[in-house]
């Protein structure tokens, strides 16, 4: 007999923080790829934010701006923390247990969190 696939409800699960960690590192990846770039390449490799002068044009510097540079600069913070966190564990033995893998993802999310709140102090 041939066993039926399971149903699994995948809101009902609880997932560890380690697990959520890692999947948000990805997601932030992803960020960093669709967002983060093509926003600094259009800010800074580009003359769109610069005047005839040179100087920095405050009229574009607009609520879309202040957001893309937000979600980027979140993006990176916490893809950076995380991945320093995956390097800790990969090339040492901390992280391996279940404790250690769970304060590190809290510290990760901590960090990132203080932070933003001093990079989005400057962007807004």
């Amino acid at each position: 007999m041939t066993r039926r696939p399971t149903f699994i409800n995948l809101f009902l699960i609880k997932l560890p923080i380690s697990a959520i960690s890692s999947i948000s590192h990805r997601l932030s990846g992803i960020a960093i790829f669709f967002i983060a770039l093509p926003t600094f390449i259009l800010l800074f490799l580009t003359d769109y934010m610069a005047t005839n002068q040179g100087e920095w044009d405050l009229d574009k510097y607009n609520f879309e701006v202040k957001l893309l540079l937000s979600v980027s600069l979140i993006a990176l913070t916490y893809h950076t923390l995380a991945g320093l966190r995956h390097m800790l564990i990969d090339f040492s033995s901390y992280g391996h247990e279940l404790e250690q893998a769970r304060l590190s993802a809290i510290i990760t999310f901590v960090l990132t969190f203080i932070i933003s709140i001093f990079l989005l102090m400057e962007v807004w």
